[in-house]
């Protein structure tokens, strides 16, 4: 079904991998749609609760396979690149479940910003972020302009991708771009752990809090506490929200079935 990517499930973690090892899992047509459907079945699996994306090999991504933005059949291609990358990061940030990058090693360019979609980003300590646009002459794309100052602020944003040079995992850390850099022999378990913990919480409580976060950098605090309070009232009608009451009321742990 998919062609450069792999999705499989570890109980109620899928776990997508970009797989095109052999040019550091740069992007092609074929995986930048194959991402955007990827997310777009997720939200449809019900079984599926958290969701981590990492790339196969060496690297997360070193960004647009520009060796496959050839047009021999006179087709638009770069109108094709960007629709599917549009398409990819709204199914990610839509997606009500958290998403985790697990960042092996480089994530330049489209890499990079596909990390920052995500909702966490964890790195080792040999990954390195660019913004590499600049460096081709293009501006940043898969949302990059508008995720990249809210994590950094507008001075670093404008910083890194004017200059394209490439950060640390730990320089990324330091200026909040990331959430946690770990040693390398320690990513995966720390991802896991992490994936495995936000699956046992309640789902649709993260996946509506995501929604309100993503929506309210276009809100005043009148809409915010109007929308605040009409997810409050979706939420306490879940089963998650009920058990959690009789829980909390009984002196017992919660447990969640995202529901």
């Amino acid at each position: 079904m998919y062609r450069d990517i792999l999705l499989e499930k570890k109980g109620n973690i899928a776990i997508l991998t970009l797989n095109r090892p052999e040019v550091l899992n740069a992007f092609s047509v074929e995986m930048r749609q194959d991402i955007g459907t990827a997310f777009y079945d997720l939200a449809k699996d019900e079984t599926v609760r958290a969701v981590v994306v990492t790339g196969a090999g060496r690297a997360f991504s070193a960004g647009g396979d520009i060796k496959t933005w050839g047009d021999p059949k006179g087709i638009n291609s770069m109108e094709i690149i960007t629709k599917a990358a549009h398409r990819a990061v709204t199914n990610l940030i839509a997606l009500e479940k958290p998403v985790i990058a697990m960042v092996n090693g480089d994530a330049i360019g489209a890499g990079c910003n596909l990390a920052l979609a995500c909702d966490l980003v964890v790195a080792s300590k040999d990954a390195r972020f660019g913004q590499a646009f600049v460096k081709l002459g293009l501006g940043p794309d898969w949302g990059g302009a508008y995720l990249l100052p809210r994590l950094v602020g507008l001075a670093r944003a404008k910083e890194l991708i004017f200059t394209g040079k490439n950060i640390s995992g730990e320089e990324a850390f330091e200026m909040g771009l990331i959430n946690r850099v770990v040693e390398n022999k320690d990513l995966e378990p720390e991802v896991m752990k992490l994936a495995e913990r936000l699956s046992g919480m309640a789902t649709k409580a993260i996946g509506m809090a995501k929604t309100f976060l993503h929506r309210a950098w276009k809100m005043d605090i009148t809409e915010a506490l109007e929308y605040e309070g009409s997810m409050q009232r979706k939420l306490m009608k879940t089963e998650d929200h009920k058990n959690a009451v009789k829980s909390f009321l009984n002196k017992s742990r919660p447990v969640f079935e995202g529901k």
